[in-house]
């Protein structure tokens, strides 16, 4: 129960620490008793990105170990979505690093009865057990999930860009917060679902660590913001920092004749500038076509934000230089995380190689942008970030 109640809050500060294995795994576990499967994946990910292996015995801290098994729980996770082939692959990778009864309950649900392989493993020597707890990254894809069919009298679906599972991913994701949308006369009957839904598409897109619309309206009772009127972008901004976000979504509502408009704007905290603005119409004539409209709306801000893997090609003493610009995509505001790479991880019984593992080295923000190229300055770092160190869009 106290975890439950714990990840239905999420306070700001621990929201704002999250960068250690073991608070992603930790709150994986949370959502996973609240049975929040998709925001329990988000923090597995987050969690195998820095350590890769499931073993019941992991250190955190000082004397402080943890069993570990994010393969077997991001596996469960995908099988409460009905995501099966997904689900298998990742109860096999947790069977491969370590036999649990709970893994191979879950396995024979996945295959429809038919009982984990059992293998004899082989032994192969790995340098990476040695060393001293480095992070470490994967690409580990996904199936994605189908996209939403609309009724046949509503509006055509916005068609996703890019899978995000099948991308390196280095720690969290953006975090973003929605705020509650704007809308007075007939639109402010719409409010609450339009935000609601916006939270929902943003969390099954899987391209962001949402934070909990409780956590949000908890931070606005704090601080005694009026939902229902105006909040300016100043005051945006703060709530969205209180959260721990590094990016606030900021909606209004309109109603002209019989189409309500849905705008939303994606603000960066740092700054308090509009990175994105995106919009669209649903006709409340038929008005299942909200919910598809705010789906547009949410996947048009999603293929904005294209994750993108670059290099450092020059390191000044106040700012870098990185060989990804607007042409790739990359725009003033973007953050990045800064990683080196290592020695590659391998499957533990058939040695595919599965990833690498690397050290992150910090976060940055981008404050030019060139065609090709763009200039970024440190937001916070680990360790010394040198030329030839790798980036990618968080």
């Amino acid at each position: 129960m106290k975890r439950i109640v714990w990840a239905l809050l999420l306070l700001p500060a621990v929201l704002a620490a999250q960068n250690k294995f073991y608070n992603y795994y930790d709150n994986g576990l949370a959502y996973m008793e609240a049975r929040d499967w998709a925001r329990a994946i988000t923090e597995f990910r987050s969690a195998v990105s820095l350590e890769f292996e499931d073993v019941p015995r992991k250190r955190t801290y000082g004397t402080k170990f943890i069993q570990y098994y994010p393969h077997r729980e991001l596996g469960i996770a995908h099988y409460m979505l009905g995501e099966n082939e997904t689900a298998r692959k990742e109860l096999e990778l947790s069977l491969a690093y370590r036999s649990t009864d709970r893994a191979e309950e879950y396995f024979t649900k996945v295959t429809g009865g038919v009982p984990p392989p059992k293998p004899e493993p082989k032994k192969v020597e790995s340098k990476i057990a040695a060393k001293p707890a480095p992070v470490t990254t994967t690409v580990t894809p996904s199936v994605p999930k189908p996209e939403r069919t609309a009724p046949a009298s509503s509006i055509l679906v916005v068609t996703r860009k890019y899978d995000p599972a099948a991308l390196p991913q280095v720690g969290s994701r953006l975090a973003v917060a929605v705020l509650p949308f704007e809308g007075s006369g007939d639109a402010a009957r719409y409010r609450d679902g339009v935000t609601s839904e916006m939270v929902n598409e943003l969390v099954n897109l899987r391209r962001f660590k949402v934070i909990e619309r409780s956590a949000i309206d908890k931070i606005i009772a704090e601080q005694k913001v009026q939902a229902s009127g105006m909040v300016d972008d100043k005051t945006a901004v703060k709530l969205g920092r209180l959260a721990g976000a590094d990016a606030l979504v900021v909606g209004s509502l309109s109603v002209s004749g019989t189409s309500l408009k849905i705008s939303a704007r994606l603000v960066d905290v740092e700054t308090g500038e509009t990175l994105i603005a995106q919009d669209a119409s649903a006709n409340l004539n038929t008005p299942e076509t909200v919910d598809p409209t705010v789906a547009n709306v949410a996947t048009m801000l999603y293929n904005e934000l294209p994750i993108i893997e670059g290099d450092v090609i020059k390191v000044e003493q106040e700012e870098l230089f990185i060989d990804i610009g607007s042409v790739s995509g990359v725009r003033k505001g973007t953050k990045c995380v800064v990683f080196r790479e290592g020695e590659s991880i391998k499957h533990p019984i058939s040695g595919e190689i599965l990833g690498k593992r690397v050290t992150r080295l910090g976060e940055i923000i981008v404050i030019q942008v060139h065609d090709k190229f763009a200039a970024v300055k440190p937001v916070e770092t680990e360790q010394d970030i040198k030329v030839g160190d790798k980036v990618i869009i968080k």
